[in-house]
């Protein structure tokens, strides 16, 4: 019988985040779980190869809490909150994990105020790809 492969095979090679239909399918599976259930720094060395290939030279915001070291990956970026929002122009890339964790706040912020001002950030800008499925790219 032929048909649509199953959920699980549509996956490949993207298991970790894999999560049934039912619950808005893998592409969704941020917005229902979170940290080691989507995201162990599988997708760094995919974000390395995309920024490369598609965003040379473009300046790279990284929001992320993992073990993975981004620079390994060849991937040079800041803290967007680091500095006043009006200086963040460029790629803001954040781990999914980093949406509904208060962990992937840098030192020195304000904690209440740090996932209001990322939200903002993303808020004035546009997703323009994702990597695996566990991070977002985003242009500001």
């Amino acid at each position: 019988m032929r048909g649509r492969p199953s959920p699980s095979l549509r996956t490949f090679p993207y298991y970790l985040p894999y999560s049934n239909e039912a619950f808005g399918g893998t592409s969704r599976t941020h917005t229902q779980l979170t940290d080691s259930n989507v995201d162990w720094g599988q997708d760094l060395a995919r974000l390395g190869d995309r920024l490369a290939d598609k965003y040379p030279g473009e300046p790279v915001w990284l929001v992320y809490e993992g073990r993975g070291e981004p620079t390994y990956y060849g991937i040079n970026a800041r803290h967007p909150l680091t500095v006043p929002a009006d200086q963040v122009h460029g790629l803001i890339v954040v781990s999914t994990t980093c949406l509904r964790l208060q962990t992937c706040i840098p030192a020195g912020t304000d904690i209440p105020t740090g996932p209001r001002r990322l939200q903002e950030l993303l808020d004035s800008s546009t997703h323009i790809d994702t990597v695996g499925h566990a991070i977002l790219i985003y242009r500001r």
